[in-house]
């Protein structure tokens, strides 16, 4: 049973191209998450939960891992989106290839390797910027660095094309970045207020962030779920601190799946929101990301990451 799937809904022949191109996008994407191609196999959590003598949980290796994702990406100013991917990429492959720590250096050495090349192709694929002028001249830099610091950069090579064939060259994955850019843009706080319009996107993408680091969360619930739990989370923080507004966001739901076929199974996102609130159980106050907006961030062109960087201590589940 999916908790988010596509309906045949048709959109009224008035509606503005640029909302008509981003219900087409968000079909696509509810249509793309339903395939088992994306999907995290329960195999990835058995793998995590196992032990190991020579070092800690495993579950702690690839925290690490996406902590030095976020701080590589972040280096060379590309967006954290990219981060998803390779997440995805790595948590996707180490499913399929049964890929753990044991107690031998080859496996350590394989994990390693596997976790390189998961961010080296997703750089590759999908490293977007908003901050440079010359997008191919940092790539190169960013890949190179990559390559090149590793001790045998042809295992690199190497593992790029068994990552690429065990994963069947499916490498545009539905990522929890773009359904909270998308539910972002059929919210009606966006034609109410540009100051809570910025606040739910920035603090959706906060959650989102975040929920990348816990395994449990991105096999438990498909990217959908979880973009929208994290914007109802924030819906909440909104109304604790103003409760004038929040009668219109009360309304998203009915915003959302009047633009497009998009069926929200309750019980599943309140459950997604009870484990969000366990990764991150306090978001930035409003005036946080309302300082953002003031001083002129287009949220839908460039998103003022000093006040999107997420902590990376979660708890575990």
């Amino acid at each position: 049973m999916y908790h988010i799937f596509y309906s045949n809904k048709e959109g009224g022949l008035n509606m503005q191209s640029s909302t008509r191109g981003a219900m087409e996008e968000l079909d696509c994407l509810l249509v793309k998450e339903q395939s088992s191609q994306y999907q995290i196999s329960p195999t990835l959590l058995w793998n995590l939960n196992g032990k190991n003598k020579k070092c800690s949980s495993p579950l702690r290796w690839r925290h690490a891992i996406c902590d030095w994702y976020y701080d590589f990406v972040d280096h060379f100013h590309f967006d954290r989106e990219v981060v998803g991917v390779a997440v995805n990429y790595f948590d996707r492959y180490t499913s399929i290839n049964a890929v753990s720590l044991d107690d031998n250096e080859n496996a350590l050495s394989t994990y390693h390797t596997v976790a390189v090349t998961a961010l080296f192709l997703a750089i590759k694929l999908h490293a977007t910027s908003c901050e440079v002028d010359d997008l191919q001249e940092l790539r190169n830099r960013a890949l190179s660095k990559i390559l090149y610091d590793t001790p045998q950069p042809k295992n690199i090579l190497d593992m790029e094309m068994n990552m690429l064939k065990a994963l069947e060259w499916s490498v545009n994955p539905p990522t929890l970045h773009q359904f909270a850019f998308l539910f972002n843009k059929f919210h009606p706080s966006r034609e109410i207020c540009t100051g809570s319009g910025s606040y739910i996107y920035e603090a959706t993408r906060y959650q989102v962030e975040l929920a990348i680091f816990v395994p449990q969360l991105l096999a438990k619930f498909k990217p959908s779920i979880i973009a929208f739990a994290a914007m109802k989370n924030t819906e909440e923080k909104i109304a604790a601190g103003n409760p004038v507004p929040t009668t219109d966001m009360k309304l998203s739901y009915e915003a959302l799946t009047s633009h497009s076929g998009v069926v929200v199974d309750s019980t599943a996102v309140a459950q997604c929101q009870m484990l969000l609130k366990r990764v991150c159980p306090e978001l930035p106050d409003l005036e946080h990301f309302h300082e953002a907006a003031t001083h002129g961030t287009i949220i839908d062109m460039q998103v003022d990451r000093n006040f999107a960087n997420s902590p990376t201590i979660v708890v575990d589940f």
